[in-house]
C-alpha cells in the first residue's frame, strides 16, 4: 500500500491511496497518513479508486483520521472506491461518518461549505 498526495485549493489536499487496505497494507502508510491528514481546519479528500480491497483495519484508520481531523475543524470525504470497497463502507455505516462521492467537484464542494462554516 502506498499513497500519493496533491494540494488543490485553499488548505484542500486529495490523498490517493493505491493498494489493498489489509492490515500489513495499512500498517504501512498508517503514520504517514496520519502526518497528511494532522492539519487544522483543513480538508482531505482520500480518492479509494485504486484501493483493491478494505478490511477493518483500514476502515479504522479512516475514521478515526476523519474524526480527528473533524475535532479541529476540518473535514474527510472520499472519493471514487470501487464498487467492492463503497460496498464494504456502506455496510459498515461509515458513510454517514465519512461522506462518499463520484466527482471531485462535488467532494470539493462539500469540502469547502464544511471548513469556511
Amino acid at each position: 500500500m502506498k499513497f500519493e498526495v496533491t494540494p488543490l485549493e485553499d488548505d484542500i489536499k486529495q490523498i490517493t491511496l493505491i493498494g489493498r487496505m489489509d492490515i500489513q497494507g495499512t500498517s504501512a502508510i498508517e503514520d504517514s497518513f496520519t502526518i497528511q491528514t494532522a492539519s487544522k481546519k483543513a480538508g482531505v479528500i482520500v480518492d479509494m479508486s485504486q484501493v483493491e480491497f478494505i478490511a477493518s483495519y483500514g476502515i479504522r484508520i479512516l475514521v478515526s483520521n476523519a474524526k480527528a481531523l473533524a475535532g479541529r475543524g476540518g473535514k474527510m470525504v472520499l472519493l471514487k472506491p470501487t464498487s467492492m470497497v463503497k460496498g464494504v463502507l456502506v455496510s459498515a455505516g461509515i458513510d454517514q461518518l465519512v461522506p462518499i462521492y463520484d466527482d471531485i467537484e462535488t467532494a470539493t464542494a462539500d469540502i469547502k461549505s464544511a471548513v469556511t462554516d
